[in-house]
């Protein structure tokens, strides 16, 4: 297998092939993201694929899913990303799924027919990097994209039979926004009836706008506890049917997780269990 530079996987996709079809990410300007700042945007050639794919079917079989890699694969024209499925099928006749990262404006470049030759060509999910419902947060972090974009997309994808993955940033809004943030992703998240929720806490790399902000003291960093109270909020407000809630992310302090709605009063439960330990190490070291 051939890779360029470091890279990036959703944790559920630990045991997937990773395949990387384009190198770096097509917008790449958000303001707390250095993933892919070390790589020039390019689609890879489809030869290196093929080869890439033909040696990880060696391996065959040992893989139940494939992730293609990078930021945004689905910025693929729907022609090549048809070409490629089509190859994974036919080296990967019992393969499981195959999953990308998505932008919503990828996904909204698509036609709903385009969406459905995808899915039914083999690509089961996409994750989808919300990071906030506000656009006011939206645009603070320059992500390039509305709430109303987001949810768009996410249906589009949805009504083409693409289960989703919705990734969410707590503490993206700062202590000044941090109600605002997360209500709104709590807004946004039931328009859009995602599958899974994850929830990361905000870590800005170290060679971005929001890190050097963070070091003025012109953005404040929730605490601990807020975190767990904006986590808590979230969750009293989501009204989703059926989705798979989780901050398993490495960036997170705590790990909850739960199926929504039936574990939504033990994820609550459990939270406020949480927040008073925290509170009390922290009054510990005041």
């Amino acid at each position: 297998m051939h890779y360029e530079g470091t890279i990036f996987r959703p944790p559920s996709e630990a045991d997937s092939l990773l395949v990387q079809v384009t190198v770096g990410c097509s917008w790449n300007k958000c303001t707390f993201c250095d993933m892919y700042s070390e790589k020039q945007f390019r689609v890879r050639n489809m030869d290196e694929i093929k080869a890439d794919l033909v040696e990880g079917s060696r391996y065959r079989s040992q893989i139940r899913r494939i992730f293609l890699c990078d930021g945004d694969a689905l910025v693929l024209k729907t022609p090549m990303l048809l070409e490629i499925l089509e190859t994974i099928r036919e080296l990967y006749p019992n393969l499981d799924a195959v999953r990308v990262y998505a932008s919503a404006k990828d996904i909204l470049r698509k036609s709903h027919e385009e969406l459905c030759q995808l899915h039914e060509a083999g690509l089961e999910m996409v994750y989808i990097g919300l990071e906030s419902g506000s656009d006011k947060v939206l645009t603070e972090v320059n992500k390039g994209i509305t709430k109303q974009e987001m949810i768009a997309a996410a249906n589009a994808a949805s009504k083409a039979g693409l289960r989703l993955s919705v990734s969410i940033i707590s503490g993206l809004g700062g202590q000044a926004d941090l109600r605002e943030h997360i209500l709104e992703t709590a807004d946004a998240l039931n328009k859009m009836q995602p599958d899974y929720v994850g929830m990361l806490v905000l870590h800005a790399g170290n060679d971005t706008d929001m890190f050097r902000k963070i070091a003025e003291g012109t953005f404040r960093l929730p605490s601990a506890t807020q975190v767990l109270e904006e986590m808590k909020l979230l969750i009293e407000n989501l009204d989703l049917k059926h989705c798979y809630y989780t901050s398993a992310h490495a960036s997170n302090y705590i790990d909850v997780r739960g199926r929504l709605p039936e574990d939504k009063d033990a994820m609550l439960r459990n939270i406020a269990r949480l927040t008073e330990l925290v509170r009390k190490r922290e009054g510990a070291h005041n």
